[in-house]
């Protein structure tokens, strides 16, 4: 970061001087040129060839694109790229820009491409580098030159959506000029939104550039804009729309100088492309509906499956919950049985404690006192009587205490018949 920082402050210089500051490729102008760290289309080459073995469609484009300032620019692009048989990850390309300014002069530029990546141990992640071939031809101020060099870069991606790019361009011999650039790209997709940005230093001139493009409707559209390449000085917004009707791709820019449109500056363009390989708009599109098809149905399927294991926890639970209901209604059962018992208990423990303080009377008394009584009869009780010495009063037996109790129940508290009470005695059951 330091050497960038280091090389911003000397070299900067914001004013593009001729034609061969320039770069070809109506997408990557809309974005103001930051595309080495993308570099995913047939015009990759002119950026960073490296980007070629991203898309490995046979593909070939053409791009027109007009430079305003007091010497206009004219800027012509064709490039083509492909796979090559049997391989997997390397793809070729040609690229061919002719770039003209009036009263300036004009440069040709032929590039032949190599692409490839591979995967480092312990990184993991795939590293794309290539390079170029490259001729030239250029007439400056009467004067031409030919030239031969070379370019060379790499991008490294990583997990969080981010990408950085070396790139070594125009290293050319012959020229009568210097051109080599270095330039240093970082990127980030957020979603469907792209952000760009590269630092550049030809010569005596750098400068940084930024861009951003957004995908719509499943990448049919994309809009982009971003920081123009200046010429004379006059700084301007780049703006851009891509159409992708595979296998045709259609790119425009458009641009807005900082100080009006009065001004004579921007850049104007329009580029068409063309897939030999890959799918269609069509197919592209049935693909897409058929996978979304294919995971809603495995979305359905899967609700389907919790729906089916949450009706058999249900079923489980209501067949536990009447188990434990069952269990619930014996216990109850048992503790009314056992309280019936216990105050039964208390009964016969109240009459033998009484029956130790106070003998019955004769079996001959209760059975004269039992054939004089009409029934029902009352009774008042009197201190230390309980029901069952009540029961063998009038029926010559304690065991018809029960009969008293029925009668009587509100007149009887713990087993005890109140004293003071008037208890009804019912007839004996036979």
């Amino acid at each position: 970061m330091r050497i960038i920082i280091i090389l911003f402050l000397f070299f900067l210089n914001l004013n593009s001087k001729d034609f061969s500051y320039t770069y070809p490729s109506t997408r990557a102008n809309s974005m103001g040129t930051a595309f080495s760290s993308i570099a995913d289309d047939v015009f990759s080459m002119f950026y960073n060839p490296a980007g070629l073995t991203q898309v490995k469609d046979w593909e070939s484009g053409a791009s027109i694109n007009s430079k305003l300032s007091d010497r206009n620019l004219f800027d012509l692009t064709l490039a083509y790229r492909r796979p090559l048989p049997d391989t997997k990850d390397t793809v070729v390309g040609f690229g061919y820009d002719r770039v003209k300014q009036s009263n300036l002069g004009s440069m040709d530029t032929f590039l032949f491409s190599y692409s490839n990546q591979t995967t480092i141990k312990y990184f993991q992640l795939p590293i794309l580098y290539g390079g170029n071939l490259r001729l030239g031809a250029m007439t400056y101020e009467g004067n031409s030159h030919i030239g031969l060099g070379f370019d060379a870069g790499v991008i490294l991606s990583s997990i969080e959506n981010y990408k950085t790019s070396i790139v070594l361009s125009r290293i050319t011999t012959g020229m009568g000029k210097s051109m080599a650039t270095i330039t240093i790209g970082n990127s980030y997709r957020y979603f469907d939104t792209t952000f760009a940005l590269d630092f550049r230093v030809t010569g005596g001139y750098s400068e940084f550039f930024w861009g951003i493009e957004r995908k719509f409707f499943d990448d049919i559209l994309r809009i982009r804009t971003g920081k123009g390449v200046n010429l004379d000085g006059r700084d301007y917004l780049a703006m851009g729309a891509g159409l992708n009707f595979n296998p045709v791709i259609i790119d425009i820019i458009i641009s807005y100088p900082w100080k009006g449109f009065n001004q004579n500056a921007g850049n104007y363009g329009f580029s068409l492309s063309y897939k030999f390989t890959g799918p269609s708009y069509k197919e592209r599109m049935y693909d897409d509906a058929s996978q979304k098809v294919k995971e809603l149905n495995e979305k359905a399927e899967n609700l389907k499956k919790e729906i089916s294991e949450l009706e058999t926890e249900s079923l489980k639970y209501q067949t536990e919950k009447g188990i434990l209901e069952s269990e619930v209604t014996i216990l109850n059962q048992k503790m009314i049985e056992l309280r019936e018992k216990a105050k039964e208990a208390e009964i016969e423990l109240i009459d033998i404690e009484y029956s130790k303080k106070k003998p019955a009377k004769p079996v001959e008394e209760k059975i004269t006192i039992k054939k004089e009584e009409k029934w029902p009869k009352l009774h008042k009780v009197e201190n230390g009587e309980t029901l069952r010495s009540i029961s063998s009063k009038y029926y010559g037996t304690p065991d018809m205490w029960k009969l008293i109790y029925d009668e009587n129940q509100s007149k009887i508290f713990k087993g005890l018949p109140k004293e003071g009470e008037i208890l009804v005695i019912p007839p004996p059951k036979k």
